[in-house]
């Protein structure tokens, strides 16, 4: 009788131990397939968009809080066209559960987006041209983002129907040259936590 309780709880040890997690002796590469890219919104649990190419949202509308952009992942080819026409797609149903928002008016349509040389030129409908103030601003600042995420784009240029146009930057000055991520700061939330302040040396 001793011989078999010893027998089953050294059976019960082994599928315990089995089941544990071993640490690693060395550091070991994890597959493309579990990593995730820092700030990028890829929660599988609650329905969000999967992938590696990223279009950025408003942040939801707080008082007191300054509006901001926050990218989230799409399950799409990394091209101009492809990235630049999941951002026109606007929000999906969970980013607006989340009350994440858009300020690209509705109906807007990519003409074109073609890499020149570093400068990415993106020719959106007339639409855009209905915006005024800081949604225009915020406009702006969603394409110049999403298309900055482009291999190889270093400036994004936004026409309207192939006529050149002077856009705001973030402080709301019009430019007339090509806008980068540099003319927005401040904007992107980030997904770095926020350092702890620093003790104050002992008197």
């Amino acid at each position: 009788m001793n011989a078999r309780r010893a027998l089953l709880l050294a059976t019960v040890s082994l599928l315990l131990a089995a089941c544990g997690i071993s640490t690693d002796d060395a550091p070991r590469a994890i597959p493309a397939s579990q990593q995730r890219q820092l700030g990028v919104d890829t929660d599988r649990n609650v329905g969000a968009a999967t992938g590696t190419g990223r279009v950025y949202l408003l942040t939801p509308e707080i008082a007191g809080r300054a509006e901001g952009l926050v990218a989230v992942a799409r399950d799409v080819d990394e091209t101009p066209i492809a990235l630049l026409g999941a951002l026109f797609e606007g929000p999906n149903s969970t980013e607006l559960s989340r009350q994440l928002r858009t300020a690209l008016p509705t109906g807007i349509e990519l003409l074109d987006a073609r890499l020149q040389g570093g400068m990415l030129r993106v020719d959106v409908s007339a639409s855009m041209l209905l915006l005024s103030g800081q949604v225009l601003v915020a406009a702006v600042a969603q394409i110049v983002f999403t298309g900055s995420d482009v291999a190889g784009v270093r400036s994004v240029k936004i026409v309207v129907d192939g006529a050149d146009q002077q856009w705001p930057a973030g402080n709301g000055d019009l430019q007339s040259t090509p806008l980068t991520v540099y003319d927005f700061p401040g904007l992107v939330q980030s997904s770095q936590p926020e350092f702890p302040a620093i003790p104050s040396p002992p008197a």
